[in-house]
């Protein structure tokens, strides 16, 4: 390619095209010599065994018996003898046919013989000869017709990257560049407009959902949190706000910056790691002396414990003056339940927090709730005997919800929702009985029972080919042995896999990313897609779209509620399509409940939506594809 005057890669199709004409070309000659010399050869040796014969005949000196027993063979043309010059013909020979001469051969008489015989008939050989010609022609034809098009768009995609490059090539390059220089500086500057873009989303999940100062979450993204809790059945049985307030803090603010920056840091870590052991916990700055922790589904000791822990961990903090460190902060306590509502929840918060300030020194009040839900008070141990019966029995109850996209307006897909009943019989939702299992050791046996129904399920209603989506636990995809378990389970029956949806949580994936990536791969090459689910609860990166053979995406509820009128969370989802832009990704919403939210959700061009606004979840396998 070196020796050529021209540059680019498209211009040298013209010299591969000849390369590859005159390959065809030798091809076809290389195999018509081989097939010819290997008919020459059969004919040959049939001639050689007719002289043999011939030649062990009794009577073979008599010219006329010579003469019909050649005839008997369709091959030979003549007979010849050497010595004489003598040439006698068996049949008519044809123009172009191809024939050859024996070997000499003794007679009993001692006379010499040759036989002519047919190669290849004069017929065949025309045949052969336009076959070919008509293969080769088409060839050419089809060589030539192919680079045509090739450089087309080969002249084509350089046209387009030479313009794309030519306003934004650095002073340091060089004017002529190849082709290939110039697509592979395009490559590079679109990742890094992919790693910009992440960057861009970050930065907007930041600003619209972090408070600057201590990088945790503000008022918006807590009361997101709180209201998507309230209003989504799914989501908790019972929860608790903790709020505290440092008291005067205004005045440190005006007094001394600094002082009251280093404050709020020391206070923002010892709460965060007093949190720790709750992973599910949201922490949040909601104004400038506010703090609030938002918890699901935590018993009522634990909820106790943590109260007084925060109240001897942030009794270690160094107060500045003029504040008064020995009633610096206050906590207060408020309980609730799906349904309550937003407003009734913050006020009983904040009557907790001046019932306690009332007390004087640093102290915590919770607001007593006198519908507290049973099953709260119950310790560990009655939770794991009342989850290892269940279990044992095969009790788990598999619920379903639809969810449905956008056009046309159909299931796409149904999510497994898990339920088990307490001692009374009383159903109990997931997201109330599966911390205390994760506490309890016991969430993998739980994600293999439901998995194994669900596959039962499959064969009992093998006829639909509605796909059904999982939701697999941290402490489940992380395990050796559940992984490999999952994966045995799904190469014996491979043909659930094409109706299986794996959902994971966003945060659980970019916690885990690393160790993920192998198992995720694996369940991708069999046909298992990937869901992300709770997409937009943490402000985090968006890295592992790209990351990971990801099929779908589902907001969090908190993204969706009353998302017509919260315009920080529609450019929340904007930013998110414009990551996924690149990608087949398909993005869903969760926790859908009006029409307002529907028609804001489809302007915004998502792919669909999950929610009590289409159906609740039932306790029946819904497999034909049910319109709404």
């Amino acid at each position: 390619m070196t020796t050529l005057p021209l540059k680019t890669f498209a211009r040298t199709l013209h010299a591969w095209q000849h390369r590859l004409a005159y390959a065809i070309t030798g091809f076809v000659l290389f195999s018509v010599s081989v097939w010819g010399y290997t008919i020459a050869k059969i004919s040959e040796q049939h001639a050689e065994q007719v002289l043999f014969t011939l030649s062990h005949t009794a009577d073979n000196t008599e010219q006329q018996s010579i003469v019909s027993l050649l005839a008997k063979h369709n091959g030979i043309i003549d007979i010849y003898y050497p010595n004489t010059g003598i040439n006698i013909p068996i049949r008519p020979n044809v123009w172009l046919n191809w024939t050859r001469l024996s070997s000499k051969h003794q007679l009993s008489n001692g006379q010499a013989v040759q036989i002519r015989y047919l190669v290849l008939s004069g017929r065949h050989i025309i045949l052969l000869t336009s076959a070919l010609c008509s293969f080769w022609l088409i060839a050419m034809l089809a060589v030539w017709f192919a680079g045509h098009k090739t450089e087309q768009r080969v002249f084509s995609l350089e046209r387009k990257a030479r313009r794309l490059y030519q306003g934004r090539r650095p002073e340091s390059h060089p004017k002529n560049e190849t082709i290939f220089d110039i697509l592979e500086n395009l490559l590079d500057e679109l990742t890094q407009a992919r790693q910009e873009q992440n960057k861009v989303d970050k930065f907007i999940r930041v600003q619209t959902f972090l408070d600057p100062q201590t990088g945790i979450g503000n008022r918006v993204f807590f009361e997101n949190r709180l209201e998507a809790l309230l209003n989504i059945e799914e989501q908790v049985e019972q929860g608790s706000v903790i709020g505290i307030r440092l008291n005067d803090f205004e005045r440190l603010e005006e007094k001394d910056a600094t002082a009251a920056q280093e404050l709020i840091g020391q206070f923002s870590q010892i709460v965060g790691q007093s949190l720790k052991r709750f992973p599910d916990a949201i922490f949040a700055r909601y104004s400038r002396h506010d703090f609030a922790v938002l918890l699901t589904n935590v018993p009522l000791r634990d909820l106790e414990q943590l109260c007084k822990h925060l109240l001897r961990s942030l009794s270690h903090i160094r107060v500045p003056a003029p504040l008064d460190p020995d009633s610096f902060y206050h906590i207060g306590v408020a309980t609730f339940k799906s349904g309550d509502q937003l407003t009734q929840v913050l006020l009983e918060a904040d009557m907790a927090l001046r019932s306690a300030q009332l007390q004087g020194s640093s102290n915590w009040f919770m607001y007593q709730e006198t519908d507290r839900a049973k099953t709260m008070t119950m310790g560990s141990l009655q939770w794991r005997t009342l989850i290892e019966k269940t279990l044992m029995q095969q009790g788990l109850i598999l619920y379903f919800q639809s969810v449905m996209q956008t056009q046309p307006r159909q299931t796409h897909h149904q999510e497994v929702l898990v339920r088990m009943r307490d001692n009374d019989g009383k159903i109990l939702k997931a997201g109330l009985f599966m911390p205390m299992a994760h506490k309890c050791g016991l969430v993998k046996q739980i994600d293999k029972q439901v998995i194994s129904k669900l596959f039962r399920l499959f064969e009992q209603d093998n006829n639909s080919q509605v796909a059904c989506s999982v939701n697999l636990s941290a402490d489940s995809i992380t395990d050796k042995e559940f992984k490999a378990w999952f994966l045995a389970k799904l190469a014996e029956q491979p043909e659930h896999a094409k109706r299986l949806i794996i959902e994971i949580t966003e945060h659980i994936l970019v916690s885990h990313s690393d160790e993920l990536s192998l198992f995720l791969q694996q369940l991708d090459k069999i046909n298992v897609r990937i869901l992300v689910d709770q997409v937009g609860q943490y402000v985090i990166s968006s890295d592992y779209i790209k990351a990971h053979p990801v099929s779908y995406l589902k907001l969090h509820a908190s993204i969706v509620r009353n998302i017509q009128s919260k315009s920080e969370n529609q450019l929340f989802i904007r930013s998110l399509q414009g990551t996924c832009a690149s990608t087949s990704i398909k993005i869903f919403a969760f926790g859908l409940e009006t029409e307002a939210e529907w028609q804001t959700l489809k302007r915004l061009n998502v792919s669909g939506a999950q929610g009590e606004f289409f159906n609740p979840p039932e306790a029946n396998l819904l497999m034909p594809d049910n319109h709404h």
